[in-house]
Parts: C-alpha cells; sequence; structure tokens
C-alpha cells in the first residue's frame, strides 16, 4: 500500500510546503517548459526584441528567484525553483547576446567555431558571478570540504556546514543535516574518550569523586558507551556520591549490556543501599541467570533473602 510520503512524491501538489496550490501550479508548468527552446522558457514569442527579453526575465525572476522564498518550507519545490532560475538566467543570456549586433563574420568555419566557444565561456563566467548561483557554488564547495574532514577534524566540519548552511543552496539543504549529525557524533565520541582517560588517570591516582565525575562526563558526551556508564555508576557509588546518580549510570549500563555481570551486580548493591530490595534481588537473579557460581551476586542475593 503507498504511504503518504509515496503519494506527496508522486503529486507535488499534495506536499506540506509553504506555497499556495496556485504557485505550485506555476512552478511546475514552468518546470514542464525548461526542455523547451529559450524564447518558450522566457514566455514570449520568438522574436521578440532585447526590451521584451529583459521586461521577461524579470518578470519571471520576480516569481521563480529562490531567495523570494527564503525562510520558507519548500520541500521539493526549492529544486525546482533552482533549476527553473538557472534556465532562465541561461536563457536571457543567449537571448541578450543573439539579439545585440553581430560582430564581424567570421573568414572560416574554425573561425566561427572559436568566436561560438569563446561566447559560451562568458555566458558561463557572467553566470556564476551571479549572486545566487555564485553562493551556491560556495556553498557545494564547503560541502564538500567539510565532507573530508569528517573523520579527522569533525569541529572544523561542523563550522564548515555551518558557513554552508548561511548560503544556502540545494547542496548545503540536502547534505548538511546528515553530515551534521554525524560531525557531532564523531566529536561526542572523541571528547568522551578524552574524559574516559582523565576518569582512569583519576582512578589510578585514588580520587573517587574525580574519577566519578570524568566518567559521567564521558557518559554523557557519549551515552552509547556502556564502559563509560559502569564506571561512572562504580566511582560514583565509590565517592560516595548520591545514591540516586549512581543508580542512573548503572542503569545506563544495564541496558546497554543486559547481560554484563559486573553491571548487573553493581545495580543490584546500589538498590540494596537505598532499601530496594525486590528490585535488587531481580538483577542478581539475572547476573546468576548468567553466571550461576557468581560469589559477589550469590552474597548479595542471601542478604536480600
Amino acid at each position: 500500500m503507498p504511504t503518504d510520503t509515496d503519494r506527496t512524491q508522486h503529486d507535488p501538489l499534495s506536499e506540506a510546503v509553504d506555497l499556495s496550490v496556485d504557485r505550485r501550479r506555476e512552478i511546475l508548468a514552468r518546470e514542464a517548459l525548461l526542455g523547451r527552446d529559450d524564447w518558450t522558457v522566457l514566455g514570449i514569442k520568438p522574436g521578440a526584441n532585447a526590451e521584451a527579453v529583459k521586461l521577461a526575465y524579470f518578470e519571471a525572476s520576480r516569481v521563480f528567484h529562490p531567495d523570494r522564498y527564503y525562510g520558507k518550507n519548500l520541500g521539493s519545490f526549492q529544486a525546482r525553483l533552482e533549476r527553473i532560475f538557472q534556465r532562465l538566467s541561461e536563457a536571457h543570456e543567449r537571448l541578450s547576446e543573439a539579439l545585440r549586433k553581430a560582430p564581424p563574420r567570421a573568414s572560416s568555419p574554425g573561425a566561427e567555431a572559436a568566436v561560438a566557444d569563446e561566447r559560451a565561456e562568458e555566458r558561463r563566467a557572467r553566470l556564476a558571478r551571479h549572486p545566487y548561483l555564485a553562493r551556491g557554488a560556495r556553498a557545494t564547495a564547503l560541502v564538500d570540504e567539510a565532507q573530508r574532514q569528517l573523520r579527522t577534524a569533525p569541529d572544523k566540519a561542523l563550522h564548515l556546514l555551518g558557513r554552508a548552511k548561511t548560503l544556502g543552496g540545494a547542496t548545503a539543504r540536502s547534505r548538511a543535516p546528515a553530515m551534521e549529525t554525524e560531525a557531532k557524533q564523531q566529536l561526542a565520541a572523541r571528547r568522551a574518550e578524552e574524559e574516559m582517560q582523565r576518569g582512569k588517570a583519576a582512578a589510578e591516582s585514588r580520587d573517587a569523586a574525580a574519577a566519578a565525575h570524568a566518567f559521567a562526563r564521558a557518559s554523557t558526551q557519549d551515552p552509547s558507551r556502556a564502559d563509560a556508564a559502569y564506571e561512572a555508576a562504580r566511582w560514583s557509588y565509590r565517592a560516595g556520591l548520591p545514591l540516586g546518580e549512581a543508580r542512573s549510570f548503572a542503569q545506563r549500563a544495564v541496558s546497554l549490556r543486559a547481560t554484563d555481570v559486573p553491571s548487573l551486580v553493581l545495580l543490584a548493591e546500589i538498590c540494596l543501599k537505598m532499601g530496594m530490595g525486590s528490585v535488587a534481588r531481580r538483577h542478581l537473579e539475572a547476573a546468576l541467570k548468567v553466571d550461576p557460581r557468581h560469589a559477589e551476586a550469590r552474597a548479595l542475593l542471601r542478604q536480600v533473602r
């Protein structure tokens, strides 16, 4: 059965965007003309004069320039507008040049081809200097560089992605969110590892409170690290910090490693200290199911009974 997403993809008019239905129809109608000749793309009759070409371009730009809709949710219409505006710009450039006074006729077919190539290069250069298209190109370059920096320098990648999002453009909107998520995860993992090393150093020097705080920061930076949660719980308990905090980290460790006996026993011991005998029994029974001969779990279970 087709989903709502499938229906939206097949029917742009039903897409949830900040555009009226009439404006959406107008965009779709102009998009359907992009493969036609330059006159048709601009919406004027063949043979119109240069002033008419210029007027048609500026009138179309008022409707189809992507910057007109800055800050709005455009969905798939963002890319449609960008394609339409670039095609409008190309059509305007070509027709305007064709309507200018033609230069002296080239003396040979080879010379004519060279002149045509030179004109095409000039058109591309003018388009590249267009403010909107230039911003899009810079944004794409920043996103590409962020991709290269993602693994080795996630903080730099985040900075580059932020600059790309400020410039805007389809590339930044489509690629930046997923890359930002990955960069943040990479950065959090790196910071968590740094805190783990601080915690281990504090533990070696028997500074229980410092170890507890470092391991707690590591677990907060990277909640997926079961070892960080376990060490945070263990050293918080040893340092005499609030039992509720130690239990929270121990519970996280068990959630991440449900059959890890040390985590289950530690959680049970903390619960027992808090007067939660029935909860402690459940965790101890789970530990003994994994390791029936675990001496500490058996001793604690006798205390509960």
